[in-house]
């Protein structure tokens, strides 16, 4: 049988559905289309099966977030399940949970192509106890995988020094990120239409100077920190305006003074999760992500692709996503007062924020463009299955 006309089978499993649609379903049409059969595996959504695109069978599983005994052993047995039963060539899992059940289950099933999607490291905001059990867990997930690829080199880095994985048994596709950038959505050509009717839509005037925030609204991605630095400046900058775009299901991890605050306040919008993305980060002059822990920080490049600087936090995955003091200004974690003192320097210097905006634009597209970011993904899918009867287990 000639290699071009072996079946190709590969099953993605993550833990909810959103990460499917906004990290994998770029890879998996594209995969589609080169002649693989694609199974994606996450948590039961009803609104979800109609968005899994044609082609791909979805096999819907009772995944939860957080700790469960019983529900981990059944998420395991039931992948076992379908993992002996289906026989794929590769397996990949990305998020905490997902990656726990899915790496048991391939290995103890020998499926001989286990790529773990390592999509950030949940322990690093972590301390004591729990720091130590769930950097246990990454380990775990890390030896029971062929295959390691972090979506950022500095995460690759911090992996090596952690002791979590060997470099021979681990790399970063092309220059990062899960699924670049698609310029056809981003397309700055589009922006000042979008600023113009989308600003006026959500009730902004041109003059108003607008941070942005696009992401889960809860501790880890920084949201105290961002909402106490605009809180602590906003007074004395009438005219700027702080963005929210994102959904609210961790909306308890932030401070309730903090919560009232975006409450009462005119000079903070909020936009709940949207497809829009691309004309809402058109209407911003600064985007924000001071995270706690990232993989990459994918939202980085798309506002950067719509001409948007950005103020980040120095921590691995989106250090690599921007050109320090080049297309951001880059502050410590956790540091309230820096990220305000940023802010307000790139919000007063319009010279600076154009600057960094066309620079970061013409970043973007020489580093994160999709169809690329996708064709060697496919390269990387095709070596390891035709591989697929060696050992990757170092």
């Amino acid at each position: 049988m000639q290699s071009q006309d072996l079946k190709k089978r590969i099953c993605f499993v993550t833990t909810m559905p959103v990460t499917l649609l906004a990290f994998v379903k770029p890879q998996a049409e594209f995969l589609l289309l080169n002649g693989w059969d694609v199974t994606w595996v996450c948590a039961q959504d009803l609104h979800f099966s109609k968005k899994v695109p044609i082609g791909v069978r979805y096999i819907p599983m009772p995944f939860k977030r957080g700790i469960d005994i019983f529900g981990i052993l059944n998420a395991i047995f039931l992948l076992y399940q379908l993992f002996k039963r289906e026989r794929y060539d590769i397996v990949q899992f990305s998020t905490p949970n997902a990656a726990f059940y899915a790496s048991t289950a391939a290995w103890l099933t020998s499926i001989p192509v286990r790529i773990y999607a390592q999509w950030g490291i949940r322990y690093v905001g972590f301390q004591g106890a729990s720091r130590q059990i769930f950097k246990m867990l990454e380990l775990w997930c890390c030896k029971l995988s062929t295959v390691i690829e972090p979506d950022s080199f500095s995460n690759l880095e911090f992996s090596i020094r952690e002791g979590l994985y060997s470099r021979n048994k681990s790399r970063v596709i092309w220059n990062g990120s899960a699924s670049g950038v698609n310029f056809k959505r981003f397309d700055i050509e589009f922006k000042d239409a979008w600023r113009s009717s989308y600003r006026k839509k959500i009730g902004l005037d041109n003059h108003h100077l607008v941070i942005g925030f696009v992401g889960s609204i809860r501790n880890d991605k920084g949201c105290n920190e961002l909402l106490t630095a605009c809180r602590s400046f906003f007074e004395d900058m009438p005219h700027a305006r702080l963005l929210l775009i994102g959904d609210k299901y961790f909306y308890n991890t932030i401070d309730q003074d903090l919560i009232d605050w975006v409450a009462f306040s005119p000079q903070v919008i909020y936009v709940a999760p949207s497809s829009e993305i691309p004309q809402y980060m058109a209407c911003m002059d600064v985007f924000s992500l001071p995270s706690h822990r990232e993989g990459f920080g994918l939202v980085i490049i798309e506002a950067a692709a719509m001409g948007v600087p950005a103020v980040i936090t120095d921590i691995p995955g989106p250090i690599d996503a921007v050109l320090s003091g080049v297309t951001a200004l880059i502050v410590p974690v956790k540091n309230a007062e820096a990220l305000a003192m940023a802010l307000q320097a790139l919000l007063s210097d319009t010279k600076k924020r154009f600057a960094f905006g066309t620079i970061a634009a013409t970043f973007a597209r020489q580093n994160f463009e999709q169809n690329k970011f996708l064709s060697y993904a496919l390269m990387d899918k095709e070596n390891l299955f035709f591989k697929k009867h060696k050992s990757f287990d170092k």
